[in-house]
């Protein structure tokens, strides 16, 4: 019997492309008006367009597993916890189905509610 060698996949990971699927992926989620930047919050958050996802999306390298980090501006009027709630899932369900098991954490972070 032949013993099975063990074959590694290497992945390439572009943070542009990983922000603009996470982007998209919260932009379908009820309740969420849009992204934000995290670095202009003392100043008016403005809800970023497709071309600038990567500013609201942080991903950061922890071991062998990567951390997503999303900047969100919420309608007012929508229970907080349940968007929050169903765009961790919605990224988790769509990074994992994309790259597989390389993200340990997916935080969401709600910068701004608004009127729509």
């Amino acid at each position: 019997m032949e013993k099975s060698a063990e074959k590694s996949i290497k992945i390439s990971l572009s943070v542009k492309d990983v922000a603009n699927l996470v982007g998209e992926t919260c932009s379908e989620c009820y309740g969420v008006v849009g992204l934000t930047n995290s670095k202009s919050i003392k100043e008016k958050l403005i809800i970023l367009k497709k071309e600038n996802f990567v500013e609201g999306v942080n991903v950061t390298r922890d071991k062998d597993k990567f951390n997503v980090d999303v900047h969100l501006i919420c309608a007012y009027g929508i229970k907080v916890t349940e968007i929050v709630n169903e765009v961790s899932k919605r990224i988790g369900y769509v990074l994992t189905k994309k790259y597989g098991e390389l993200f340990s954490k997916i935080n969401v972070y709600v910068e701004e509610l608004r009127d729509l």
